[in-house]
């Protein structure tokens, strides 16, 4: 019987499963060939996932056989002459399955971004270490310098790669095997508050990096130790860090050696005037002021002028120790003009002149034997040999310096001798001409520290070369004040 003549049974028993023949598998009735065919139907509907008869067997069988065979239950459906199984109705399709997938998706590109994010703090990381290089080698030192260059050029193709440019501001690398400074022109022990908050600012910004600033004062200054003890009380810097004075150094306080306080001149014919309790006047024979002693309140000596026919000769300056520390000289037509300055070490030897005539070089420095080091024609260039040849001789030194010091522009050069040197701009107007030789590029520095995001932002947008910017971490308006 044909599946043609199948289809004209009984019309209720196709009726009953005319309604399951949705759920039924898709058959192609026009590929079905009659019996007497050599090629068997195709069928495309699995038996509850049972495996398929080999069908090399099955070409060996009579065709009513094979129906037989598969026919094994007569009241179940026909279909292409086979009887079928009832299958179970599958379930609906999730017609929402899009929300899953747009999820998916979301996931993916917040992935990509927080990538891309990592990987351009990564690359600009590794950028602002070759900075860092370039600053802190010196000019000499042409492999490491050809080096960081080469790094900093394919750092810069693959920013231009992901992210289109690579006009981007770096971070300051900071380099836990430096020792870094604070430069100060000199020790205000009575800082305005914006001076204070520098201070606290690049303290903190090291200890958020687990680092310690120590500072540097060039001014003379005999007080300044006790000044630096307040600082360190106070909570500006850090109270384990120490500082460098040019003047304590040069003139040995800092080897703490043993020194003998000075005494006054004195004479049987002088007699002593009384003043005040921290002034004392010593008169000659015939009256004539000789001297003039002031002490501190404690009545350790502080300071003696020298008259002669009424004139101010000179004046004796002592230290915190009551050791003399340095002499001025004046004009004899001009009591209020310093002719010279002479210096002296703990062991009362000659250290430094300064003269400020034109006769003299203005500063001439001395050996502990007398015998002359060198001569130099400015201030600028005392600090620079002192640092170079003594104070930090050997270190490997950062350098963190207000554009508003005096020495600023001098202490650039220091970066051909392998130390770093980056300037601080608290504000944006502080200083005009130096921010304006700094964005355009005049003085090629390439780190700089910002006091404020809004002084990190002006940077960024009117520098003409490409610098490193951090800016220092904030804190909250000091409340000490000495």
């Amino acid at each position: 019987m044909s599946f043609f003549d199948r289809k004209k049974k009984d019309d209720n028993q196709s009726n009953d499963y005319s309604n399951m023949s949705a759920n039924q598998p898709n058959f192609n009735v026009d590929s079905f060939q009659d019996p007497q065919n050599q090629q068997q139907p195709q069928m495309n509907y699995d038996y509850n996932q049972q495996s398929q008869p080999d069908q090399s067997y099955q070409q060996q069988q009579p065709m009513d056989q094979q129906y037989q065979s598969y026919g094994v239950d007569n009241n179940g459906p026909e279909v292409n002459g086979n009887y079928y199984e009832e299958q179970p109705v599958p379930e609906a399709d999730d017609t929402q399955d899009w929300k899953y997938t747009q999820d998916s998706l979301e996931n993916t590109l917040a992935q990509s971004e927080s990538l891309k994010a990592q990987l351009r703090h990564e690359l600009l990381a590794d950028r602002g270490y070759c900075n860092h290089v370039l600053r802190s080698v010196s000019s000499d030192q042409k492999d490491e310098r050809d080096a960081a260059t080469e790094r900093i050029t394919k750092i810069n193709g693959l920013l231009r790669k992901w992210y289109d440019t690579d006009e981007m501001a770096n971070e300051i690398y900071l380099d836990p095997n430096r020792n870094y400074f604070i430069f100060t022109d000199q020790l205000d022990p009575n800082p305005e508050d914006n001076v204070s908050k520098l201070w606290q600012q690049i303290t903190m910004t090291l200890a958020n990096n687990n680092l310690m600033a120590n500072a540097i004062s060039v001014a003379y200054d005999d007080q300044v130790n006790q000044t630096w003890t307040n600082y360190q009380n106070a909570g500006w810097v850090d109270p384990n860090s120490y500082l460098l004075s040019m003047y304590n150094d040069l003139q040995g306080r800092s080897m703490n050696m043993v020194a003998t306080p000075a005494e006054i001149p004195f004479e049987e014919s002088y007699r002593i005037q009384h003043i005040s309790d921290k002034t004392d006047k010593i008169l000659d024979a015939d009256d004539n002021l000789i001297m003039e002693v002031s002490r501190t309140s404690n009545q350790q000596l502080q300071v003696i002028r020298h008259y002669s026919g009424g004139k101010l000769l000179s004046r004796d300056i002592f230290d915190v120790n009551g050791v003399i520390s340095a002499t001025q000289f004046y004009d004899h037509h001009d009591p209020n003009k310093v002719v010279r300055e002479n210096f002296y070490r703990q062991d009362g030897t000659l250290v430094l002149i300064k003269s400020y005539t034109n006769d003299d070089p203005y500063i001439q420095l001395f050996t502990q034997g007398n015998v002359l080091i060198s001569t130099f024609a400015t201030d600028e260039e005392l600090i620079i040999w002192w640092l170079k040849n003594q104070a930090l001789r050997q270190v490997q030194a950062t350098i963190f310096l207000s554009v508003d010091s005096a020495y600023y522009k001098k202490l650039l050069s220091l970066r051909d001798k392998g130390f770093e040197v980056i300037p601080i701009v608290m504000t944006q107007d502080q200083n005009a001409k130096v921010i304006t030789d700094l964005v355009s590029g005049k003085d090629q520095v390439t780190a700089v520290f910002a006091g404020t995001d809004k002084v990190n932002s002006y940077l960024n947008t009117n520098s003409k070369i490409k610098m490193d910017i951090s800016t220092l971490s904030d804190v909250e308006t000091p409340v000490y004040k000495q």
